[in-house]
């Protein structure tokens, strides 16, 4: 069995058992000594934890805060009781229900197979209007949409009697028979169920691209990745999560009318989230077991008749302390107690550094393991801008520029600021739309595409102020990337990602968090980043800005390899003329949207043209 299997499978499948044992036999500690409140406060905190899970496979993954998974919870609970409520008490509670209900008599397992059906189809259409709206993290769009689901399906249960028997008496079943839940055989099935797909997803190549576009959408874009399909597919999976809890959480109380999946049930499960930490399956299932407790006790602190703190012990001390508890990790540690810890990677740290004195086996040259540019390419690729114009308003940014560039050459763009180097780049990539003109790389036309399309087609870049994804690890980062690059660049030999982080001198820091790497490490990342795209041409928007001589030197070797290591072109933009001297095979000189010179930098640094525009007529480069 390869790495990768035991990383993303085994060690987490391994540590889900884990986490679901712990939490059983933490609630049998509980109750052991205890009455039956103690048992029925584990019951609603095990199926708390179920929806609070399939809540997080959506806001943790893709950093969208939803309030309508509670109202998908209400249409699920809604559709089990009314097929699993026995026809002879539907008709002395809903005997005019539409379209025949009250006659139908559906087994428990049944009924909560159609609950989970309906509601997914529901949250299928509900995707689409996300997707429509551009839904992406800390987008207000995704929770206005999921805040109206949540007081639609709020209303409609609370007005449509017919169906729903309205909002004081709603709807419930027998309590003779054994009519509802009977023990926690299925609350353990169920709970095994959504540690394991929460945990199991966050590993897949959907969930990681998730990740990813949650960090940085753009960034994501830019490296191939469509965040709307891995939006679609998160919601629709942790929908069929929360319906599965939602049909257990009815089936166990034997009752259910509006009030029990709205307002007050979205601020329990999404402070549970927060509190633990949203983008963790561990974190989450912490957050439900300290809000449990937590509410419990200020519950019983509530009851207690004490004079002086009579202003603080009364009724609604609960629903304060949720408030407080939200508003105070969103303040204070946003993150959570947890962040994104996982008890699995915990487990695979500990063994990794049982093996820490073991050096790599293949340490040797990394320029042995350069790759040529594709498995059946006869000639490089050659990007061609074919006059490209840009209007800003009334400010014209480019002008009829003309570019071309081979994938088995360097070429340097400068000029002053304000030239319109970087709006050439955006053009290039999908985030600015040209007036006039077209782009093409070999025989595509790249005119219209969106920004993942073209970097599926052989265009990556890097960005002026460096956008990693920074919750991310440095391996991750790459191998986000990497991903993305064995779905839609399989045409080309791919990087190895061993290879790529020692080539920029980050194996050691593999493991840590983007965010914690200094300015010159970030900077080797994104470059290797892009280059594990596979690309055509790497484009470079001022790869050595805030670097000193040193470094500018440095990043040209760097560069150089990982052109060679992945065979492809680079396009770049800086403003170092020693870099771009040495490093370039053709320069494009750009001024005030227009080319002015093109040629090698010998013959750019002698041009008149250039040296009054850009250089300055006194200034001599060598």
């Amino acid at each position: 069995m390869g790495t990768d299997s035991v990383r993303h499978f085994v060690i987490p499948t391994f540590g889900s058992v884990l986490l679901i044992t712990a939490l059983i036999l933490g609630g049998m500690l509980y109750t052991a000594n205890g009455d039956s409140s103690r048992d029925s406060l584990v019951t609603q905190m095990l199926i708390n934890a179920i929806i609070v899970l399939g809540i997080q496979i959506y806001v943790g993954n893709t950093g969208v805060l939803s309030f309508g998974h509670i109202g998908f919870g209400g249409i699920a609970g809604y559709t089990f009781a009314v097929c699993a409520i026995a026809p002879g008490r539907k008709m002395l509670q809903i005997p005019d229900a539409p379209f025949g209900l009250a006659e139908v008599d559906l087994t428990p397992l049944q009924s909560g197979m159609v609950a989970v059906a309906l509601t997914v189809a529901v949250a299928f259409f509900v995707s689409l209007a996300l997707s429509r709206a551009g839904a992406r993290s800390g987008a207000v769009s995704a929770v206005v949409i999921t805040l109206a689901l949540l007081f639609v399906v709020h209303e409609v249960a609370r007005n449509w009697t017919d169906l729903t028997r309205g909002g004081k008496i709603g709807l419930s079943f027998s309590p003779f028979d054994g009519a509802t839940l009977q023990g926690k055989n299925w609350i353990y099935v169920l709970l095994l169920c959504a540690i394991l797909l929460a945990r199991l997803f966050k590993e897949t190549r959907i969930g990681r691209f998730a990740q990813a576009a949650r960090e940085d959408d753009l960034a994501a874009r830019t490296m191939g990745i469509n965040p709307a399909i891995q939006q679609m597919a998160a919601l629709l999976i942790s929908v069929a999560v929360v319906s599965a809890g939602s049909a257990l959480r009815v089936f166990e109380l034997g009752s259910i009318n509006p009030r029990l999946f709205f307002f007050d049930y979205t601020l329990l499960t999404l402070t549970m989230l927060i509190v633990g930490g949203r983008n963790g399956v561990t974190g989450a299932l912490v957050g439900v077991v300290i809000i449990t407790f937590g509410s419990e006790f200020t519950r019983k602190l509530a009851e207690m008749e004490i004079d002086s703190l009579s202003w603080i012990l009364r009724e609604g001390l609960t629903d304060i302390f949720l408030g407080g508890a939200m508003l105070g990790f969103m303040i204070l540690r946003p993150a959570g107690v947890l962040r994104d810890w996982e008890f699995d990677h915990w487990l695979l740290d500990r063994l990794r550094r049982c093996k820490k004195n073991k050096a790599p086996e293949q340490q040797s040259d990394v320029k042995k393991q350069s790759l040529k540019a594709a498995k059946t390419v006869c000639a490089p690729a050659v990007l061609k801008v074919d006059g490209v114009t840009v209007n800003f308003g009334g400010f014209r940014a480019l002008k009829n520029v003309n570019i071309t560039a081979s994938a088995d050459e360097i070429v340097g763009l400068i000029g002053p600021n304000g030239a319109g180097k970087t709006t050439l780049l955006n053009v290039i990539t999908g985030l600015v739309k040209s007036d006039s003109g077209r782009i093409h790389l070999a025989e595509m036309n790249l005119s219209g595409m969106p920004p993942s399309q073209i970097a599926r087609s052989g265009l990556v870049r890097t960005f002026q102020n460096f956008r990693l994804f920074s919750n991310l690890s440095v391996r991750e980062n790459i191998e986000a990337v990497h991903l993305m690059a064995g779905q839609y660049r399989s045409a080309r030999s791919l990087p190895d990602v061993d290879a790529l982080l020692r080539q920029v001198g980050l194996w050691e820091f593999q493991i840590l968090r983007a965010a914690a790497l200094d300015y010159g490490n970030a900077r080797r990342l994104e470059l290797a980043r892009a280059a594990a795209a596979a690309p055509d041409f790497l484009l470079l928007d001022e790869p050595t800005s805030g670097m000193d001589d040193k470094e500018s030197m440095a990043m040209i070797d760097q560069v150089r390899t990982m052109a060679d290591m992945v065979g492809s072109g680079v396009i770049c933009i800086d403003h170092d003329l020693n870099f771009i001297t040495g490093i370039c095979d053709l320069v494009y000189v750009l001024d005030q949207g227009r080319v002015i010179a093109s040629g090698t930098p010998v013959e750019i640094s002698a041009n008149p043209a250039v040296k009054a525009a850009y250089l300055g007529t006194a200034t001599n480069v060598s």
